[in-house]
């Protein structure tokens, strides 16, 4: 005989529990967030790798806008993180492995004086703590596309 399970008990579904994610920051303290809230607006990935593979490398760079609508207790309020992560890796030369976080939290100000120089500042945070100088030049490349990913600008 099957037992009952709780959900069967009260006849309503269980609702699954909202992802919550970590994002380390440049120079500060990380930040915890529910990625329903802050969904990515553009993101840029570059990288060699493979399923499997005994080596490889990533870089990526995002961002992320929360926009919460203003109510009569609280006012409208936009914010934006713009993250980057860089990962090699090479099982069998340890002293390679790598793994770099980088990011800034903008309040609204800060990214409509010019979200793109933060982008730019993000990307060059990363690259400064990449080790390898063949992979550091990479860094760029995944700036661009995420550029190529914001909405367009309309004016």
């Amino acid at each position: 005989m099957l037992a009952r399970t709780e959900e069967n008990q009260n006849n309503t579904p269980q609702q699954p529990e909202e992802k919550r994610r970590t994002i380390t920051l440049t120079n500060r303290s990380p930040v915890s967030i529910l990625e329903s809230e802050w969904p990515v607006i553009a993101q840029g990935e570059v990288g060699y790798d493979v399923p499997g593979a005994p080596y490889g490398w990533t870089i990526s760079i995002r961002v992320r806008k929360f926009e919460k609508k203003p109510t009569p207790s609280v006012p409208y309020d936009i914010r934006f993180i713009i993250h980057a992560n860089y990962k090699c890796f090479d099982e069998d030369h340890d002293d390679d492995n790598q793994t770099v976080r980088v990011g800034r939290l903008l309040e609204k100000d800060e990214a409509m004086n010019g979200i793109w120089k933060h982008i730019t500042g993000v990307g060059d945070e990363l690259r400064e703590r990449i080790e390898s100088e063949k992979l550091r030049k990479h860094v760029i490349y995944a700036v661009d596309l995420c550029f190529a990913n914001l909405p367009p600008v309309t004016e």
